[in-house]
């Protein structure tokens, strides 16, 4: 570790944070139906896409409405995007004719980008046309605005009491991808674009290199790609290496900026709900649970990597760092990025779950491995847009029944009290997430399918798998590449987990706010348990981590700390 390194880690956490404070303000206009500085600009747009649905943007829905809506648009937008996939070659843009995608990875994929995971078990250079590209754009734009609208619907339960409507989910869908995701995947386009992302509808470019070498390109719609892939926190790139392709991620200026909007918009959304709900404390108490668990995240992480692997120091290899020599563990990383940005990347793309990668994850020390789990796992620590923040909630919910139960009062939460129903789903949401991971899990640590797809023997071959699953079921999709998950098996055993890990928490925290609304706003008295301050925020983090252990610990002790201890006693598996 660097000084120069934790500079830049802070100095570019810093700068997402100060960023994140107006855009919060801006958030919360937005969807409490307030005047924006965009509103003569945007508002045409919306109104004529209100009269071309046919929707009465005013009108509201209940929380099983709302809830079945979003549902509904999900998975029309799913038959349609796998219609294109399966059938890209009769249609336009696909200058390289390339055949339809085979029906399971077909599957896998469409589902994958409308649930903002975006697993990609496929080369998009190599299988995919510029229309079946831009097709997944189109999905990168409304995932995020999914796991943001119900968001806002969850925030509004908590905010309204004895009441019945959640909002209007064609309002919220419209406003969030007209008035957040368009605006600034535009700027962020250009930005890419000036930087030396390609733009174009040309699918190859022939060069000759320096060597005088004839080369063939694989280019298209990178730079409008790029944006959104972060923006959204989606993390599906147009080329297989995703920001480890220069074309995507061409110098540590662009890294850095990925990595600035990955993150900014989570973390304002913690500081909207403060504002929304009118209790900034509480959020900032919130904001500050999260801080601390990405921080250490991050901190692991690139001690790991900075201190390198001693295998490679016991066969003479210098893995200090040096004016001339970075040092530590660069396998899978590059040179000009470096391991403090590497790092830094590697925890913002798991915990903002992004997926998005500029390295190898697979090539990683055990222990940052695990730590690269862990922040999928537990799959709120900021997180992706909306979801994040829905389980930080979730998880709320549980302290503090937990703190009531300790003290012998029914336990309340914003002024509202907790009972057997918003308690019994927080908990099957939370367990939703768990079960969802382990089971598949073992199913293929013991199917022959399973089995077919590890190249890697003993521990890091188990840690892959688990890797594919936490990663799928927390929208994440990044992956420890060393598991060939492009097989039928994998294929549709992810896919289902994709689904089902995605919808299945959503539906139980929608149902949470259509319990909350109905409740009476209770006033504070001496007992009343407080929502912010340390030991709110102890209560929480302690949650957290209780719970966190407790369902993953033996998972992890099989694969990246089992690998840990084997390498420091100087076991290697072939």
């Amino acid at each position: 570790m660097t000084f120069t390194g934790i500079l830049q880690i802070i100095a570019v956490l810093l700068i997402m944070v100060l960023a994140a404070v107006p855009l919060s303000r801006y958030l919360a206009h937005i969807f409490k139906y307030e005047p924006t500085f965009l509103d003569k600009l945007i508002n045409p747009f919306e109104n004529l896409t209100f009269r071309f649905l046919n929707v009465k943007k005013e009108e509201e829905m209940t929380w099983t409405t709302y809830l079945k809506i979003g549902l509904v648009i999900n998975f029309l937008m799913l038959a349609v995007v796998f219609l294109i996939l399966r059938f890209q070659n009769y249609l336009p843009f696909n200058q390289m004719h390339y055949p339809g995608i085979p029906w399971a990875l077909d599957f896998n994929t469409a589902i994958s980008f409308i649930t903002n995971t975006n697993w990609q078990n496929y080369g998009g250079e190599e299988v995919m046309s510029n229309f079946s590209q831009m097709a997944l754009v189109f999905l990168q734009f409304t995932s995020a605005a999914t796991g943001l609208v119900f968001a806002i619907a969850f925030i509004r339960g908590i905010v309204r009491h004895e009441a019945k409507y959640v909002g209007n989910i064609y309002t919220d869908y419209i406003k969030a991808i007209y008035r957040i995701f368009i605006p600034l995947a535009v700027i962020f386009a250009i930005i890419m674009l000036s930087q030396g992302a390609p733009q174009t509808f040309t699918m190859q470019k022939k060069v000759v290199n320096i060597t005088g070498t004839k080369q063939t390109l694989s280019v298209g719609p990178v730079a409008s790609m790029v944006s959104i892939e972060n923006l959204g926190t989606n993390g599906g790139g147009f080329y297989d290496a995703n920001a480890a392709q220069p074309y995507e991620n061409p110098n540590p200026f662009t890294n850095a900026l990925t990595i600035f909007m990955m993150g900014t918009i989570p973390i304002a959304l913690f500081f909207m709900y403060g504002i929304m709900i009118d209790d900034k404390k509480h959020a900032w108490t919130l904001f500050w649970v999260a801080s601390t668990l990405l921080v250490v995240c991050i901190a692991v992480i690139y001690s790991q990597e900075a201190h390198g692997n001693p295998f490679l120091a016991h066969l003479g290899a210098n893995i200090k760092a040096s004016k001339y020599n970075p040092g530590g563990n660069m396998e899978g990383k590059q040179e000009h990025i470096g391991i403090a940005q590497t790092s830094l990347f590697a925890s913002a793309t798991t915990a903002f779950t992004t997926g998005n990668v500029d390295s190898a994850h697979d090539s990683f020390m055990p222990l940052s491995g695990m730590i690269l789990l862990a922040e999928m796992m537990l799959n709120l620590i900021f997180g992706g847009k909306g979801v994040g923040l829905l389980n930080m909630l979730t998880m709320v919910i549980i302290g503090v029944f937990i703190a009531g139960l300790m003290v012998g009062r029914t336990p309340e939460f914003l002024g509202k009290k907790i009972g057997a129903k918003e308690v019994t789903l927080a908990t099957l949401a939370m367990f939703a997430h768990a079960f969802i991971i382990l089971v598949p899990f073992g199913i293929a640590l013991s199917t022959a399918g399973g089995l077919a797809g590890i190249f890697n023997p003993g521990p890091h071959g188990l840690s892959e798998v688990l890797y594919a699953f936490t990663s799928s079921v927390a929208n994440n999709g990044s992956a420890f590449a060393g598991l060939d998950g492009n097989t039928v098996f994998y294929n549709v055993i992810l896919g289902f987990t994709i689904f089902f890990g995605r919808y299945v928490p959503i539906i139980c925290q929608v149902a949470i706010a259509g319990a909350l609304i109905k409740k009476k706003r209770i006033p504070e008295s001496a007992g009343t348990f407080p929502e912010h301050g340390f030991l709110f925020y102890s209560v929480v983090l302690g949650t957290i981590i209780l719970i966190g252990a407790l369902t993953f610990f033996p998972a992890l002790a099989l694969g990246p700390i089992a690998e840990h201890f084997a390498m420091v006693k100087g076991h290697l598996f072939y």
